[in-house]
């Protein structure tokens, strides 16, 4: 499990105090760790102040430089490691602030852990025996390439041909970032994507890209394996998402009708937790699986039958939730004959109780 980022509610009224605790509820589940620490503790790695009043100008004051503090405040606020929000905040809106900043902090951290890192020889030298890309770059080089092959495939007459694909869709490209913590940049055309498995971001240019990318044919698609402190370093100025939210979709668009290898579509699951619809887009047919698959364990082949949806809808559904972390494959199907025997049992009881209501 990651380690969650501490955040430290400063001087903040009990109106502002719940919507902080609100949204770091949401982003709880949507994958980003977080704990809230106790009032006034001066020990989160981010500290969030209401400076509208003596208490938190004084904490604000008293904060240590490196500590990143969101101030909410009706004057503008600047500092190092400041961002200000003038108030009120909504939920929506502080989940949208804390998601932000804990996606760039732990992309942070994640850099300075790898920059703390021992050495490996073995992995210098294999990157320096790397044969090199048709614009002169190594391959596996994004801290330095990165940048720049993108304005060198427009100025090129002629682009290359991407290599083949190490996977059967973007849908398992990031499902593989997501289950062995593994860095990827994707380009389409001039559209670039930073793959963060390691702590489960998406890193853009602009909002949009991940969508395009998601559309493009994945024949068209270059895909290249990087390590965490190039993603870290060509995500720095760029608009961050979550992975778990991409993965969700490419899923639901993606999977064809096919389900993923080693699973089928006899073996009972169950739904272990709620999936986020509200971020991840609503269907009618998803919430009724959802349903059905969270009441009790059930093979795919009898949730279709039960919810009367079309098998390519049950799967794609089912590969998105596996995906994100929403399936428990070791569920127990309760037995025909225990099920036969407790309804007629419970019919029998409620039978006995309408009797002696006088309802019979």
């Amino acid at each position: 499990m990651p380690k969650p980022l501490r955040i430290s509610p400063i001087a903040l009224d009990s109106t502002n105090r719940k919507v902080l605790e609100v949204a770091v509820n949401l982003i709880n589940d949507d994958g980003i760790a977080s704990l809230l620490l106790p009032d006034n503790s001066p020990h989160g790695h981010l500290l969030v102040i209401d400076a509208d009043n003596e208490a938190g100008r004084q904490a604000l004051a008293e904060s240590r430089e490196g500590q990143v503090k969101l101030v909410l405040s009706g004057q503008r606020q600047q500092g190092a490691n400041v961002i200000w929000q003038e108030p009120p905040v909504r939920v929506a809106d502080m989940q949208e602030l804390l998601t932000r900043i804990c996606l760039r902090m732990k992309a942070s951290f994640a850099t300075e852990e790898a920059m703390n890192a021992p050495a490996d020889d073995g992995q210098a030298d294999e990157t320096a025996n790397r044969p090199e890309d048709t614009d002169g770059s190594h391959a596996g080089d994004a801290g330095t390439a990165a940048t720049d092959t993108a304005t060198e495939a427009r100025e090129s007459e002629e682009t290359p041909e991407p290599p083949a694909a190490p996977s059967k869709s973007l849908f398992h490209i990031l499902l593989k970032a997501r289950q062995q913590k593994a860095c990827f940049q994707i380009r389409f055309n001039d559209t670039w994507l930073l793959v963060g498995g390691h702590n489960g971001t998406v890193a853009s240019k602009a909002e949009p890209d991940a969508k395009r990318v998601l559309s493009a044919p994945f024949k068209k698609l270059y895909i290249e394996q990087i390590d965490i402190v190039a993603f870290a370093k060509n995500a720095q100025e760029m608009n961050i998402s979550t992975l778990d939210s991409l993965l969700w979709q490419a899923g639901v668009d993606h999977s064809d009708g096919r389900l993923l290898e080693g699973h089928n579509m006899a073996q009972p699951v169950r739904l272990k937790a709620w999936p986020n619809f509200t971020r991840n887009g609503f269907r009618q047919s998803h919430f009724k699986l959802a349903a059905i698959m969270a009441r009790q364990p059930i093979s795919l082949k009898d949730l279709r039958k039960e919810a009367g949806v079309a098998r390519d809808e049950v799967v794609s559904f089912y590969n998105a939730a596996y995906a994100v972390g929403l399936i428990d494959r070791r569920a127990t199907p309760r037995s025909d004959g225990g099920e036969s025997k407790s309804r007629p049992r419970r019919k029998g009881l409620l039978g006995m109780l309408a009797r002696k209501l006088g309802f019979r």
